[in-house]
């Protein structure tokens, strides 16, 4: 298989890194997970029921019986607990694997509650039907207690192989940096005849052609997730050029594709400045260079308020060369000139070598020139060192050494609590400078508890409405992607993913030669 990037976490606590969760789901397992044929539903992984009480507020869980780790210990509820807590201490870090604690009772005082060896329990603030789907996303991993109590750091691959850690379908066997993992079939795996295959080679391949290569040669059977640093016209024509013995499968538009801002640093704190770039990028050329036109307009809750045909005729968001278009250029100006800065101003560019985005922000880099004068220089890095240079910013001591910078955030979930989990929240996995505004929590707060469909639409109608025009945030929504998973003639078992941020653990998958 192919890796789009190296690893950067072997540990989910707080991890906000899809290319790490790729190489660690295959190792553990999580409490619930969601199905690998109806990719819509969420099925028992560890537990073998649930059940729903208290008026939808409480989740009792009983835990399958005979589950062992690697090396022969009984799997409990006890470690789920102690993993779950870890991922529910609100004075740690979200990242994904904590985004269900946003519906829970503080896991410490309640939230969760281990029952018995075989039970355990979580309560919630109120009844959410998006709340499962949370708990089922690959990152929620249990992990073993023993380890983390005896000070073990699973953060290290090493860490995982020398001690033989985990409990799912593979086992870790190697890992060299930057070029490959390698699992082999975990014998004793609970769950019986899975996985098929005897071993999986993830082979980290960044450069689209050496990537397209391995494919046409019939080196690779799969990507190993929906990411794989095609665009989608290269993912037709391999289709095409191998008379379909590749295909891509396309997982629903959920690749929130945006320009970060960093707004702990002026000028990028001047909502003047914040609304003159929105309205000065030229969001159909964006699309028609980097993705082929494939990509859904940049609605920022992604059509789950106003419509994509709504925001299509918003300022900024409207065509340059259409009505309203030359409107939109003259306020930017007007805005940059009333902030102080009518010639433009030198600033940075920084992007993971990874994908589209370091062509995404060349085409931003080139607007952003040619409308307002915001010039400068554009840096690279590997994966794993972009994710630590956004980090810089974290600290609430420090501004951080960027400025701007071209991300993704692949949803967690088809839901507007994933997308606020993933950007305007503080703490969530894109919100390097932990923005935060209290009218936007206060209307996140307010929907995500409200029961009626068509009310919870209006509420967020306004949140959108407010982050769109930059009053107060952090992050101008480019558009929403379409990513697409390359699937072999051997493979069998596959099913499209509602999102890219599951099914990696490849146990219902099989070769068909």
């Amino acid at each position: 298989m192919s890796a789009y990037a190296d690893t950067k976490d072997w540990d989910p606590r707080g991890s906000s890194s899809l290319s790490s969760i790729q190489a660690v789901s295959q190792l553990y397992n999580q409490l619930v997970q969601m199905d690998t044929t109806d990719t819509s539903q969420i099925v028992c992984d560890l537990c073998e029921s649930w059940e729903i009480s208290n008026e939808g507020t409480t989740f009792t869980f009983k835990i399958r019986d005979g589950i062992k780790w690697i090396d022969g210990d009984d799997l409990t509820a006890d470690d789920i607990h102690y993993s779950m807590l870890r991922y529910g201490d609100l004075d740690g870090p979200t990242g994904r694997s904590g985004l269900w604690r946003n519906y829970t009772l503080e896991s410490k005082d309640g939230g969760v509650n281990l029952i018995d060896n075989e039970t355990l329990e979580f309560n919630l603030q109120f009844a959410s039907g998006a709340f499962m789907r949370f708990l089922a996303v690959d990152y929620v991993k249990t992990l073993p207690k023993k380890a983390l109590e005896i000070g073990l750091d699973l953060n290290q691959a090493e860490t995982i192989i020398d001690n033989q850690l985990g409990s799912g379908p593979f086992v870790l066997d190697e890992y060299q940096r930057g070029n490959f993992y390698k699992v082999s079939k975990n014998e004793n795996y609970f769950k019986e005849g899975r996985p098929f295959f005897d071993g999986i080679d993830h082979f980290i391949i960044t450069d689209t052609g050496t990537l397209l290569a391995q494919f046409k040669a019939g080196q690779l059977d799969m990507s190993n997730g929906g990411f794989t640093n095609l665009a989608p016209t290269q993912a037709f024509e391999l289709e095409k050029d191998t008379n379909g013995d590749y295909r891509p499968e396309a997982v629903s538009p959920s690749a929130d594709w945006g320009l970060m801002m960093n707004v702990k640093k002026a000028p990028f704190n001047d909502a003047r400045v914040r609304e003159a770039i929105q309205l000065a990028i030229d969001y159909q050329q964006w699309n028609d260079l980097v993705f082929d036109n494939t990509s859904g307009v940049g609605c920022p809750l992604m059509g789950m308020a106003h419509s994509f045909e709504e925001c299509n005729t918003w300022p900024g968001l409207r065509p340059k060369d259409g009505p309203g278009g030359a409107e939109d250029i003259a306020r930017a100006k007007a805005l940059m000139a009333e902030a102080g800065y009518p010639d433009g101003f030198k600033t940075r560019y920084d992007v993971r070598q990874v994908g589209t985005y370091p062509d995404q922000c060349t085409v931003v880099k080139e607007n952003l020139k040619s409308v307002l004068g915001i010039d400068g220089e554009m840096t690279t890095y590997p994966s794993a060192a972009g994710y630590a240079f956004f980090g810089t910013s974290r600290s609430p001591d420090s501004d951080g050494d960027w400025e701007l910078a071209c991300q993704g955030e692949g949803q967690v979930v088809l839901d507007v609590d994933g997308i606020m989990g993933g950007v305007y929240l503080k703490g969530a996995t894109r919100n390097y400078t932990d923005w935060e505004n209290a009218e936007v929590n206060a209307w996140f707060d307010a929907q995500k508890q409200e029961p009626d469909p068509a009310k919870r639409v209006e509420i967020n109608k306004e949140m959108e409405t407010f982050l769109f025009t930059q009053q107060d945030n952090h992050w101008v929504t480019l558009g929403w992607g379409i990513l697409q998973w390359i699937i072999g003639p051997d493979i069998r078992g596959f099913n499209a993913p509602e999102t890219v941020q599951t099914h990696f653990k490849h146990e219902d998958l099989w070769l068909d030669r």
